[in-house]
């Protein structure tokens, strides 16, 4: 990591210089210069500097667009180019009375009070072109070693902002890093106040693991440190639970980690994977030979899916979409027929179909059973050939059957009766076979 070879983004030269020929000091901060040190591609400007919200917002708004989306703590954000950046004046922070946000803000002209204050060393670095790099607390050694470690007390941050222990745990996870001992012995110390922080802060931290390139990690740390048992008790159950059954080589729990790890990058599939299988916590039965059964745990698995989605605060598109996939999951690629894909996606909604493949590769391929295409052949076939999947697919509408003289729920009922037909017989969706079919019932 030689920082020498570092080439900031033209758009945080131009601030940096900017404040500089007013005779400020600033520099590139957080996970900018994190990521950068990283080789990784760099999304969000940070920029920390000596200069007042007020000094920053006279220097860049007659040029540029300049909101004050954080003024309370020293942010300003000047957008270049539509690319935002957050400049923050140097802040040194006390009494955290809600275990999330600083009763009191001062701001300071010496940049190491603002990294005294930050969560983990590998985030409490400082760089521009003139001074090099500002590293206080051997953040390079953590970051060349691949280190989470708390700035100072692991225990006093953590109570400062208890946020910040599932952001230890995602970055472990996003960045594949390990906790070091005294930070993660000081969040399973801790990990019971987890819910004193806003559920909707404890849902984008939670969707950010989800989101990594292997979720499993974070879920296993939460695990370790029981902060599973305090956000997703349920999950955390599923830790040890022997499924006793020859298609399944892993516990419950790991069983699902390895279905998350399988399944594509999207919270919709990743959801899904997550909760597919909850059900079978409260539904398993035990047969003469020993083996392990468990009839309607999808139905069960729905109910807790939607409880949980619920709590979390996700949006409704989000929670229906996956306690559909949820409720469904169950598939049987050998035996199921065009007929019942044709149902299952009347059912689950076209849309959502490929999701269901996804979700029903995933869980096979965490199986002794193995990576598994069938369904998926299947499904393509029938999309291929067939597009009668709903009433609106249907060769006459309610106002065809209206001028037969049926009125009100009487319509509706029809409908369905003719997409039964069809989806049993795609052949007959012609308005002349169906208007048969109404005659027929007369």
């Amino acid at each position: 990591m030689n920082t020498k070879n570092f080439t900031m983004q033209k758009n945080a030269k131009i601030i940096i210089s900017a404040l500089k020929n007013h005779s400020y000091d600033a520099y590139i901060v957080g996970g900018y210069l994190r990521d950068m040190m990283l080789g990784k591609r760099v999304n969000d400007i940070d920029i920390a500097t000596d200069a007042l919200p007020d000094e920053v917002t006279k220097i860049f708004k007659d040029k540029y667009i300049v909101a004050h989306t954080g003024i309370k703590y020293g942010t300003v954000t000047v957008i270049i180019d539509n690319v935002p950046i957050e400049i923050t004046t140097y802040r040194s922070e006390s009494g955290y009375l809600d275990g999330r946000h600083p009763q009191k803000i001062n701001f300071e002209k010496d940049i190491k009070y603002d990294l005294s204050r930050r969560d983990f060393t590998i985030n409490a670095m400082a760089y521009n072109d003139d001074r090099g790099l500002i590293d206080i607390f051997n953040s390079r050694f953590d970051l060349e070693n691949k280190i989470i470690r708390c700035v100072g007390n692991p225990r006093k941050r953590f109570k400062e902002d208890k946020l910040r222990m599932l952001r230890a745990i995602r970055f472990a996870s996003q960045l594949n890093f390990e906790i070091e001992q005294n930070t993660f012995d000081a969040i399973k110390l801790l990990s019971h106040t987890i819910n004193d922080i806003s559920i909707e802060r404890i849902n984008a931290e939670l969707t950010k693991m989800l989101l990594t390139e292997k979720p499993s990690k974070a879920f296993i740390l939460m695990h370790k440190t029981d902060l599973l048992k305090y956000i997703l008790p349920v999950i955390d159950d599923m830790y040890g639970y022997d499924q006793k059954n020859p298609y399944h080589k892993y516990d419950l729990f790991f069983h699902t980690m390895s279905v998350l790890d399988n399944i594509k990058n999207d919270i919709i599939l990743r959801l899904s994977a997550l909760f597919h299988d909850t059900g079978k916590l409260y539904t398993r039965t035990i047969d003469e030979n020993g083996i392990a059964h468990f009839y309607g745990h999808n139905k069960i698995s729905k109910e807790i899916t939607i409880k949980y989605l619920k709590r979390l605060k996700y949006p409704n598109n989000v929670l229906n979409t996956v306690s559909l996939l949820v409720e469904k999951h169950m598939i049987a690629p050998d035996t199921i027929t065009p007929k019942g894909i044709r149902r299952l996606i009347s059912y689950i909604g076209k849309e959502n179909i490929n999701y269901l493949v996804e979700l029903q590769k995933a869980d096979s391929m965490s199986t002794t059973i193995g990576d598994n295409d069938i369904f998926e052949k299947k499904v393509k076939q029938v999309l291929d050939e067939e597009n009668i999947f709903t009433k609106k697919d249907l060769a006459l509408n309610g106002n065809d059957i209206k001028k037969l003289g049926y009125t009100g729920k009487e319509i509706g009922e029809i409908l369905n009766y003719l997409m039964e037909i069809v989806l049993d017989e795609p052949r007959l969706n012609t308005k002349e076979i169906l208007l048969q079919k109404i005659k027929d019932m007369q």
